[in-house]
């Protein structure tokens, strides 16, 4: 995998409109390619208050479902992947608990989670993907949605 920086992380995904649906078939996507690669994920779609889409494999333990809330209150709290998070906050210096006052308990940020806005409308979901590196999962959501919405 080629490095990840700051400049070359996807920030969020912008659509022209979303759905049920549309989450739906990112969803089973991401599913297919990770199976695909023989990939073990967790995957969550969901919309700013409830999940619409969910997967976990048989093979991962019961806590990835805690790593795919962490993950994705990052990405909703800054509007941004919870890897741009991670970069930025390395390359500051900074930690969630120390420079903004949250707790570890309910964010992570590690890669994985990218929110999704609508043209006109802002934030309307994040995709989160936890079982692989964070650089990995964050990377899996890109290859699955390439071509079709990015």
């Amino acid at each position: 995998m080629a490095e990840t920086t700051q400049e070359n992380v996807l920030r969020q995904i912008v659509l022209p409109a979303f759905s049920n649906r549309t989450a739906f078939e990112m969803g089973q996507k991401i599913c297919e390619l990770a199976q695909s690669r023989n990939q073990k994920i967790a995957v969550e779609i969901a919309r700013l208050t409830h999940p619409v889409f969910l997967f976990v494999d048989d093979t991962l333990p019961a806590d990835k479902q805690n790593w795919i809330r962490r993950k994705a209150n990052v990405a909703k709290r800054f509007e941004e992947s919870s890897l741009a998070v991670k970069l930025d906050l390395a390359a500051g210096k900074m930690t969630l608990e120390k420079t903004f006052g949250l707790d570890e308990k309910d964010y992570l940020a590690k890669g994985g989670s990218i929110p999704v806005f609508v043209r006109q409308a802002g934030m309307v979901a994040t995709i989160t993907v936890s079982g692989l590196h964070d650089e990995a999962d964050h990377q899996l959501i890109l290859d699955a949605l390439r071509g079709s919405w990015l």
